[in-house]
């Protein structure tokens, strides 16, 4: 605390209102805190055909998306878990980054996928998805989530993350936290998407 207090002319910028107010009331409000959004090239995630509902056998299908560079108890996994035995034959949750491991104590009825670093890949899988959906109950900004968004795919979020900054901004809905808030957002977004 001692090294990062007291330093004259020193302004924080973040990522997100959320996390301003966080640095806020901590002991690093001392200082101005500006926000700066993260951008992404939307030369590169926008909506692009390929052929990952065909690959996968997915055809017919309303895809779940979620994707992570790592799966852990914050990211939201054990949500996906609760979620999975929950949704009727038409959905299939596609989960991108989970490690073999990891995908051993999953439900059945998630497509789990490892990690890429094939941007084409991963823009083609956001394009393919009807929602994404990010359980994360620590984002500081949620860059997967404006990436699918990008790409033409609405978003379901949990309240309280900058993540719901994100799609008061560009779509989607922000619900509580747990598995039966995000079975009734993707209801409600799925029967808005036959109107």
């Amino acid at each position: 605390k001692r090294l990062f207090t007291g330093i004259p002319n020193l302004t924080l910028r973040v990522p997100s209102r959320w996390l301003k107010s966080r640095v806020e009331a901590g002991f690093l409000g001392e200082y101005p805190v500006e926000v700066v959004y993260n951008t992404i090239d939307r030369s590169v995630f926008k909506p692009t055909s390929g052929d990952f509902r065909k690959k996968h056998g997915l055809e017919g299908k309303k895809i779940l998306l979620g994707v992570a560079s790592v799966w852990d108890e914050r990211k939201g996994l054990k949500d996906f878990a609760a979620l999975a035995p929950m949704l009727e034959d038409r959905y299939q949750i596609v989960l991108v980054g989970v490690t073999p491991e990891q995908s051993k104590g999953l439900p059945g009825n998630i497509l789990c996928l490892p990690r890429t670093d094939n941007i084409r890949q991963l823009v083609e899988i956001y394009s393919a998805a009807d929602l994404y959906i990010n359980p994360s109950v620590e984002e500081n900004f949620g860059m997967t989530t404006l990436e699918a968004l990008y790409c033409g795919t609405p978003s379901i979020v949990y309240e309280d993350t900058a993540c719901e900054e994100i799609v008061n901004q560009f779509g989607g809905i922000a619900v509580p936290q747990g598995a039966a808030h995000l079975l009734a957002a993707i209801e409600k977004l799925i029967r808005e998407e036959k109107q």
